[in-house]
């Protein structure tokens, strides 16, 4: 087997529109995987998101990374590794937040920290743990995941933030304008030790603690199992993917990622509403 990782990510990739993975695309991840293949999520999500998923269409006892980069599972869904922002840095990201009137959410393990209920985060529990339904989840099963997740609302952000010092894995940040392209710049001017990507083609911003990325998250998974890093493929739709494809062994880009994005790739799948991850695996994975 030329490729025997399969690295994958979840939203726009795996999942379809109604957050659902086509059966093809599970019949397509377990052909290869009884080939001898790895299958490993590696997505934005949280780890109870990326375990509920994995486990939902039979990856359990595969690793995941989730965060992007920040919480690495183990084969047992236990935290291998972690990275968490460092406490300076994000007391003046909050600090440019309110400066510039710009929403932002954070995650502590798989708790979202929120300053005040928006859009953005009054269904989070109910969209981190999507229910599944017609890719096999049961409902008991959904319930018991959603119980472990929690939004902590938090009137005085920020005295919250510097008194109690959470580990944050993951930053996320939203508006209704088009400012975030600019307001990323400002970060990276006056903010230390961040990296900033993006799974909404910049309507949102997906911060992560400096060096935290898909690919590195990845290198360090093939190290660990003993995969040559050219003996991958990976597969993703947006610019949180983009390095990861190109460093993989075979990069996979989904027929609906953004053109820049497909250009980073070696191949070019069909989109996630067309089952384009088994289209991909049958292509290129299974030989």
């Amino acid at each position: 087997m030329k490729y025997s990782l399969l690295a994958t990510d979840l939203d726009g990739t795996l999942l379809n529109d109604q957050k659902e993975i086509d059966v093809e695309t599970i019949e397509a991840i377990h052909e290869y995987r009884r080939r001898g293949g790895k299958v490993v999520i590696c997505s934005g999500r949280s780890p109870l998101s990326t375990k509920w998923i994995a486990n939902t269409i039979g990856l359990k006892g595969e690793p995941i990374i989730a965060y992007n980069g920040a919480i690495m599972l183990d084969e047992n869904g236990a935290v291998q590794e972690q990275a968490v922002f460092q406490h300076e840095p994000l007391l003046h990201f909050w600090e440019l937040c309110e400066a510039e009137g710009i929403y932002a959410h954070f995650y502590e393990g798989d708790t979202l920290l929120v300053p005040m209920v928006t859009k953005w985060n009054e269904n989070w529990i109910e969209n981190n743990i999507p229910p599944l339904e017609k890719t096999g989840g049961s409902l008991t099963d959904c319930e018991s995941f959603r119980k472990n997740c929690k939004v902590m609302v938090i009137d005085h952000f920020y005295q919250y933030m510097k008194e109690k010092q959470p580990k944050i894995t993951k930053i996320a940040v939203f508006d209704d304008g088009d400012r975030l392209a600019d307001f990323s710049k400002r970060i990276v001017e006056q903010v230390e030790d961040m990296e900033i990507s993006s799974s909404l083609n910049f309507l949102n911003l997906e911060i992560s603690p400096s060096g935290v990325t898909k690919a590195s998250a990845l290198l360090k998974l093939t190290e660990q199992q003993g995969i040559p890093i050219t003996q991958t493929a990976a597969i993703g739709d947006n610019y949180n993917d983009a390095l990861m494809l190109s460093m993989a062994g075979l990069g996979i880009a989904m027929g609906n990622a953004p053109e820049k994005v497909k250009l980073v790739a070696d191949k070019v799948t069909g989109n996630n509403n067309q089952a384009g991850v088994a289209e991909a695996i049958h292509r290129y994975l299974l030989d």
